[in-house]
C-alpha cells in the first residue's frame, strides 16, 4: 500500500466512475521554531485567539510541500510544479476526545485570516474536531492579480489598501525565518479567468487534494499521529470559497480519490462568496456535482444582494444531490471580528460618511452560533443521514429584495432571532452606498421600539421564544442558544 501511496497517480476503477486517479502524497515536515507563534495562530491574542490549552488543544505548523498539477480556471492543467506551503493543525491532545473528523480551509487572501475558524472554533473545539488551516499564495508579482482593475484609481487604491497583506511577501515580513521557504507556481500571463489574470494559486486544488489524502492516510508519521481520521471536511469561507466551487465544477472529487475508491472530501461547506465575483463564470451549482456528500453554501446578506442585483437565481435545494444555499438574514459580509492580522477596512469617517445616518453602526451579531449549526447539521447529514433543513429564499422584487413595511428587514431567508425579533434595520452597502466591505444596521429609536414591543421585558421575551424556534430550525445548537443574549438593552426601551 505504501508503494501506492507514493506514486504520483495511481489509476483506479471506482464505482460509478470510469476513472479516478490517487493523488500524490505530499511530504510533511515540522515548522522549526523561530521564536515567534505562527500566523493566524489561535495562541496570538486577535481575532482568532482560543485558549487553546483550556480546551485540551495543542496547535502545530508544518511545511508541506510535493509536486502538483498547475491548473486553468477553465479546468486544463499546464504544467506539473514543486511547491512548498505551510499548514496549522489544531487537534486534540487526548486522542479518546478526537472525533474522527478534520475540518480544513485555506487562509484568506488578507492577513492569511482562518475565517472559517473564526466562525465555528468554539464548536470545533466543544466537539472534538481537529482543524488544519493552510496557506493557498504567490510569490508578489510585478501586476497583482487580486487588484488588477480596468480603473487606474481602483487598482492602485486596492493595492494602497491590501497590498501590504496579501501574498508570501507580508508572511516573510512577519517572518522571515518560518516563511522564506514557501513558495508556489504562479504566471498571471498563462492563467487566465475569463479575460483577466487568474487570482488564485494555480496549484490550488491540487494541493488541497494532496493535503486531504495525507490526513485521511491514517500515516504512522504525520501531523496527526495518533488520531484515527475518518472524516474530512471543507469549511471554507470569504474569498477562497471560489477555489472549491472550481474544484467541484472540474470534477475533481471524482477524479482524485482514496486507494480503495472512497472520496478524499466528505463534506463542503463555503461561504460569504459570490462565485464568480472575481472573474469567470457565475454559477450557483457546480456542473460535476458530487454525489453522496454535501455541497453547502451560506451567504451574508452582501452575496444575496448581490445575486438580485444580477439577476442570478439561487438553485432549489434538493437532497440528492446534497445541496443546500442558506441565504442568512442579519448577517454581514465582514465583521470587526473577522479581520486577520494587521488587517483594517475603512470606516464611516474613513470615506466621507462620517454624518450619514445609515453608515454609523456596524453590525456584529454572533453569527458564529448560526455558522456552526449549519456546520453541525451537516456533519449530522454525513454520520447519520439526518438531512439539513431546507430554508427559504429572501423575497425579491425585480432586481431587488422585499423588505418588512414594519421592521425594515428582508423577508424570507434563515432569520436569526436578530431578525425574528429585530432592535434594528438590517440594511447592504448596495443600498446604503456607504462605501464600505462592512455592512451596517440603523438602530430603531426608542419609540420605534416602544411601538413594537411596548416594554423591553415583552421583547426580552419575544427573543427567547425566537431562540427556541431557531433551535428546532436547526440553525441555533442549544448550548448557544443559552449565551444569546437580546441585541437590545433595557435601556434602549
Amino acid at each position: 500500500m505504501r508503494a501506492v501511496l507514493q506514486s504520483a497517480l495511481v489509476s483506479l476503477s471506482v464505482s460509478g466512475l470510469s476513472w479516478a486517479e490517487v493523488p500524490t502524497t505530499p511530504t510533511i515536515v515540522a515548522v522549526p521554531p523561530s521564536g515567534k507563534v505562527p500566523l493566524s495562530s489561535a495562541q496570538r491574542r486577535g481575532t482568532e485567539y482560543i485558549d487553546l490549552a483550556r480546551h485540551g488543544y495543542v496547535e502545530e505548523e508544518y511545511y508541506l510541500s510535493g509536486i502538483a498539477p498547475a491548473i486553468t480556471a477553465a479546468g486544463e492543467t499546464l504544467l506539473q510544479a514543486p511547491y512548498t506551503t505551510r499548514i496549522l493543525v489544531r487537534k486534540p491532545i487526548d486522542p479518546a476526545r478526537f472525533n474522527g473528523t478534520v475540518v480544513i480551509e485555506p487562509f484568506s487572501w488578507f492577513g492569511e485570516r482562518g475565517a472559517g475558524w473564526i466562525l465555528t472554533r468554539d464548536y470545533l473545539l466543544r466537539r472534538g474536531y481537529a482543524y488544519v488551516g493552510y496557506t493557498l499564495n504567490i510569490n508578489k508579482p510585478k501586476r497583482d492579480p487580486k487588484f488588477i482593475s480596468e480603473m487606474a484609481a481602483e487598482e492602485a487604491d486596492g493595492i494602497r489598501q491590501y497590498g501590504r497583506i496579501v501574498n508570501f511577501d507580508f508572511m516573510r515580513r512577519y517572518d522571515y525565518a518560518r516563511y522564506a521557504p514557501l513558495g508556489t507556481y504562479s504566471d498571471p500571463e498563462r492563467f487566465k479567468r475569463g479575460s483577466v489574470a487568474d487570482p488564485f494559486v494555480p496549484q490550488s486544488q491540487a494541493i488541497a487534494a494532496q493535503l486531504a489524502m495525507a490526513l485521511k492516510s491514517n500515516a504512522p508519521q504525520g501531523p496527526l499521529t495518533g488520531l484515527e481520521v475518518h472524516r474530512v471536511y471543507v469549511n471554507s469561507w470569504a474569498v477562497t470559497a471560489q477555489v472549491w466551487m472550481d474544484y467541484l465544477d472540474q470534477g475533481r472529487h471524482q477524479q482524485w480519490r482514496m486507494p480503495d475508491g472512497g472520496p478524499l472530501i466528505d463534506a463542503y461547506m463555503t461561504g460569504r462568496m459570490a462565485y464568480g465575483e472575481v472573474g469567470g463564470d457565475a454559477i450557483r451549482v457546480p456542473r460535476k456535482m458530487p454525489d453522496g456528500v454535501p455541497f453547502v453554501t451560506v451567504y451574508s446578506q452582501s452575496e444575496l444582494m448581490h445575486d438580485a442585483i444580477e439577476g442570478i437565481e439561487l438553485p432549489p435545494d434538493t437532497d440528492s444531490p446534497k445541496l443546500r444555499y442558506y441565504e442568512v438574514t442579519g448577517m454581514p459580509h465582514l465583521r470587526l471580528a473577522d479581520l486577520g492580522t494587521e488587517h483594517s477596512e475603512r470606516l464611516a469617517a474613513d470615506v466621507g460618511k462620517g454624518r450619514d445616518p445609515r453608515c454609523q453602526t456596524l453590525y456584529d451579531e454572533p453569527v458564529e452560533m448560526l455558522a456552526s449549526a449549519l456546520l453541525d447539521g451537516m456533519d449530522r447529514w454525513v454520520r447519520e443521514g439526518t438531512a439539513m433543513p431546507k430554508a427559504p429564499r429572501v423575497a425579491r422584487k425585480g432586481k431587488s429584495v422585499l423588505r418588512d413595511p414594519a421592521t425594515g428587514n428582508m423577508l424570507g431567508g434563515v432569520r436569526p432571532p436578530w431578525i425574528s425579533v429585530p432592535s434594528s434595520r438590517y440594511m447592504t452597502d448596495q443600498e446604503t452606498r456607504c462605501g464600505l466591505i462592512y455592512d451596517t444596521k440603523i438602530p430603531y429609536s426608542r419609540t420605534q421600539l416602544r411601538k413594537l414591543y411596548g416594554t423591553g421585558e415583552i421583547y426580552a421575551k419575544k427573543f427567547e421564544e425566537a431562540k427556541a424556534l431557531s433551535v428546532k430550525e436547526g440553525y441555533l445548537l442549544p448550548e448557544d442558544a443559552a449565551s444569546l443574549r437580546p441585541i437590545a438593552k433595557p435601556g434602549d426601551f
